[in-house]
């Protein structure tokens, strides 16, 4: 055999249902006769030993070794150790090449004279497209630095690439052992340091999603692979601070990427003493990431939150990252309060906040000299990431008004659930004469004010309608407009007999549109049930 111009290092074990597909997939490739296979056996204890034993003695320039199970890292180790090719390639024994992939990558690297060839690569089945694959949707093109091509960091995935041997030794990486996540201190300096790399969005590889625990990523939520991975990233970050700066700052917006998702895994499934030393290493590690960098990577306020405690090492607020400070307004959009708000503006954005208002409840008459004539009470919810309140705390930040300025209180807490913030506020029913008023919640931050928009109406969280409510000679209802909540008055003598066709009227129109939507639901249910049992059948 001519000296390979690829060597495929297959790692096997306990994966004899699917090993013989994937050897299968590297005869199909063009050019077999210059790949050279190095089935590494960590080990396995089913039929996965016979099968590789069975290739190696009837395919060509295949290599098979058996070692002590040491994990995918070492056997991945153990197979570069073994291969003599001028580039390397990694299939995991459960995966599939495509037809054509590797004489296209290899091919693509002898012709642009790159050190590392990257080709898409896709679940089976199908997950939702990742950020990095952007890099390659744009076409086929050559980079000489990792920052013209930033997202690819987000693919620290060995298996759809081909590195150039040279490039591997010069670098000295390898992939570690003993533990998960073992492709990232291997691709992730050798995507940093290569002099030419070339992007095709032609797929190159196909990865299996088992969903039985049996691969070490399904089990990213345990607090020793949460410790891992930081373990990782830490090496990783020591690994690139030589970079030119623009590199390096490639590298660091996947690492705020990755361990801002971390953080949330380690508040839900660490002990408090686990969560403190995450907490006081990850304060360590993002004193090197910029504030507005991690902001890249904030969903809602919630996550900004957490990301404030970790720059501040405050492991209660990364477990519980909940605020109930006053919020905050700048140019025009609402804020998480904090006490350095300046410094992590840019973390406690509210990207999403609505307003619903669910009820009326009128008081009992009171009586004595001092009593105040009969109120009625307005009771919503904020919906609000992060937000937080103690029952009976009145806030001043958030405003009910109702009318346009005819009315402004400020609203009670009564109680918080998840993101949703549960309010109240009394209004006097005196002085609200007969008529349609539209009420909004406001935001008030030193004069600044921001408008909650409503919520939406499906799934019982938006503003619903309610019944009349008589207070002392008023009687009261919601009712959801276009714009918005709106309350309307009556003067309850007459006028409420000539205005309950309104409220009969509203009501029907809400009952309607439920009930469509409940038969639309119901039949689209019922065509994916006619649907599969044709499929099946």
């Amino acid at each position: 055999m001519p000296s390979p111009t690829v060597s495929v290092v297959v790692p096997v074990y306990n994966t004899e249902k699917w090993l013989a597909e994937a050897l299968g997939s590297i005869e199909r490739q063009p050019g077999r006769d210059l790949i050279e296979v190095v089935v590494v056996d960590d080990g396995s204890t089913d039929g996965s030993a016979e099968i590789a034993q069975r290739y190696a003695g009837e395919a060509t320039a295949v290599r098979y070794v058996r070692q002590d199970n040491a994990g995918l890292g070492a056997a991945r180790n153990h197979g570069v150790r073994l291969a003599t090719g001028r580039y390397l390639a990694f299939l995991d024994s459960d995966d599939i090449y495509p037809d054509g992939a590797l004489s296209h990558l290899t091919g693509l690297a002898d012709h642009h004279e790159a050190a590392i060839a990257v080709g898409d690569m896709q679940g089976l089945p199908p997950r939702p497209n990742p950020a990095w694959r952007r890099e390659l949707l744009i076409g086929e093109r050559v980079v000489e630095h990792i920052a013209h091509a930033p997202d690819l960091v987000g693919n620290p995935s060995a298996c759809n690439k081909i590195f150039r041997r040279d490039l591997v030794d010069a670098v000295g990486v390898k992939f570690t052992e003993g533990t998960a996540f073992e492709d990232v201190l291997f691709t992730i300096p050798l995507l940093a340091r290569s002099p030419r790399t070339i992007l095709t969005p032609r797929l190159s590889y196909l990865y299996r999603q088992r969903g039985d625990n049996s691969s070490l990523m399904d089990s990213r939520s345990q607090p020793a692979r949460i410790m891992q991975h930081l373990t990782i990233i830490e090496q990783l970050a020591d690994e690139v601070r030589d970079l030119r700066p623009d590199d390096r700052e490639a590298v660091y917006r996947w690492i705020a990427y990755m361990q801002l998702h971390y953080a949330w895994r380690a508040a839900a499934g660490c002990d408090d003493d686990q969560l403190a030393e995450f907490t006081a290493r990850m304060h360590s590690l993002f004193k090197d990431i910029p504030i507005d960098v991690a902001s890249e990577f904030v969903g809602n306020a919630g996550a900004g939150l957490r990301a404030v405690a970790i720059y501040e090492q405050d492991a209660a607020t990364v477990r519980r990252p909940r605020s109930s400070r006053p919020l905050r307004v700048h140019a025009g959009q609402p804020y998480l309060g904090h006490p350095d708000f300046d410094t992590y503006r840019d973390l406690l954005r509210v990207r999403e906040m609505t307003v619903s208002v669910k009820a009326l409840r009128g008081s009992r008459p009171v009586t004595g000299p001092t009593a105040a004539g009969p109120t009625v009470a307005v009771e919503g919810t904020v919906r609000c990431a992060g937000i937080d309140g103690e029952p009976g705390q009145v806030r001043s930040d958030l405003l009910l008004e109702v009318g346009d300025g005819l009315l402004r209180q400020p609203v009670t807490v009564e109680y918080r659930k998840s993101n949703d913030l549960r309010w109240s506020c009394r209004l006097a029913a005196s002085e609200l004469a007969p008529g349609r008023y539209p009420v909004r919640l406001v935001v008030r931050d030193s004069g600044r004010e921001y408008d909650v928009p409503p919520g939406p109406e499906r799934g019982g969280r938006g503003t619903l309608g309610t019944r009349p409510t008589r207070v002392g000679t008023r009687v009261l209802w919601l009712t959801p407009d276009a714009a918005g909540p709106t309350l309307v008055v009556t003067d309850g003598t007459a006028g409420t007999l000539a205005r309950s066709p309104q409220w009969l009227s509203e009501m029907g129109a809400r009952q309607s549109r439920n009930l469509l939507r409940r038969a639309w639901r119901t039949a689209r249910s019922g065509r994916r049930r006619l649907t599969s049992r044709r499929t099946d059948s």
